[in-house]
C-alpha cells in the first residue's frame, strides 16, 4: 500500500473542512448533519472520520480556517509599511474578510451558542481567541506607542486593557449583522473609530 503524504493528508482536511463550511453556511451549525458534510465532499464516510472524529472537530475546524486568514491578513496589513492604521481600520479589515468568506456570517453566533451549553465545544473554541489575541497584542502596543505616544510598558498595558475591547467589537459587529436585517455596518465602524482610535492633543 502506497505511503499517505502529509501534503496529501493537509489537502484531503482542506477538502473536508471547505465541504463543512459550504454546509453550515447554507444549512446552519445545528441543522447539518455528518451525513451531509459527506455528500457534499464527495468523499466515503471512513475518510472524513479519519481525520475528524465528528460535527464539532469540523466546527472547530472550520473557525480556526477563517480566523487564521483573518490573522494571516491582520500581519499582512500592520506590516506592508507606511503609517500604521488604527484599531478601527484594522477591525473592518478582519470583518470585511470574514463576510467574504462566509455564506451566512451567523454559523459563527451559532457556534458560539454551542459553546455557551456544550463544555467541550467551550473548551475547543477558547483558545481561538487566545490566538487571535496574541496577534492583536503587539499591533495594539504598537499602535499606541506610535500613534498615542505611549511609553512601551503604558502601550503593552493599554494593549492588554483594549484586547478584550476590541474582540468584543468583533463579535458585536457579527452578532449585529446576522440579527438586525437593517444593520449599519458603515455607522457601526465610525462607532468603533470614536472609541478605539481617539489619540491625545
Amino acid at each position: 500500500m502506497p505511503k499517505v503524504t502529509e501534503q496529501h493528508r493537509e489537502k484531503r482536511r482542506d477538502q473536508i473542512v471547505d465541504a463543512a463550511l459550504r454546509c453550515f453556511s447554507v444549512k446552519g451549525f445545528q441543522r447539518t448533519s455528518m451525513a451531509d458534510i459527506i455528500a457534499e465532499s464527495g468523499l466515503s464516510a471512513g475518510a472524513i472520520y479519519g481525520h475528524f472524529a465528528g460535527k464539532q472537530q469540523l466546527a472547530l475546524a472550520v473557525a480556526q480556517r477563517i480566523l487564521g486568514n483573518r490573522m494571516l491578513e491582520f500581519g499582512e496589513r500592520v506590516h506592508e509599511g507606511g503609517e500604521l492604521p488604527p484599531p478601527s481600520a484594522m477591525l473592518r479589515l478582519m470583518m470585511s474578510g470574514l463576510t467574504s468568506e462566509i455564506h451566512d456570517i451567523g454559523v459563527l453566533v451559532q457556534l458560539w451558542g454551542e459553546g455557551v451549553t456544550d463544555p467541550e465545544m467551550s473548551h475547543m473554541i477558547g483558545p481561538i481567541f487566545g490566538d487571535v489575541s496574541a496577534v492583536m497584542g503587539p499591533y495594539l502596543a504598537r499602535w499606541a506607542s506610535e500613534r498615542r505616544g505611549l511609553a512601551p510598558d503604558a502601550a503593552e498595558a493599554w494593549a492588554r486593557d483594549i484586547i478584550p475591547v476590541f474582540l468584543g467589537l468583533g463579535q458585536g459587529y457579527i452578532i449585529q449583522s446576522a440579527l438586525l436585517p437593517d444593520f449599519d455596518a458603515d455607522r457601526y465602524f465610525r462607532g468603533v473609530a470614536a472609541l478605539l482610535d481617539a489619540v491625545p492633543t
